[in-house]
């Protein structure tokens, strides 16, 4: 074992999970639907959610594919909530 990195914090991966307050993950969890599952019904990539999902880009539907979203995740479109990405203020 390598002393120098002995006492470096571990680094996150990408495989471990962050805190997210997103309220479209928050969404998509209380479907009980994976990323992979929305990202399919919506015509999307899964990395496309995820970004969503993580603020780094407003999400970018049409109406069609709002419309799937808000069946899938059992919410009509006038209760979502008026901010999708935590990063608009």
């Amino acid at each position: 074992m390598n002393r120098v990195y002995d006492d470096m914090p571990p680094r996150k991966s990408s495989q471990q999970p962050e805190e997210n307050n997103s309220p479209l993950r928050r969404l998509r969890e209380q479907a009980n639907l994976t990323q992979e599952q929305l990202s399919v019904s919506l015509g999307v990539s899964t990395s496309t959610l995820r970004r969503w999902e993580n603020g780094d880009v407003e999400p970018a539907m049409t109406r069609e594919q709002w419309q799937v979203f808000c069946e899938w995740v059992g919410v009509p479109f006038e209760k979502l909530p008026r901010k999708l990405n935590l990063r608009s203020r």
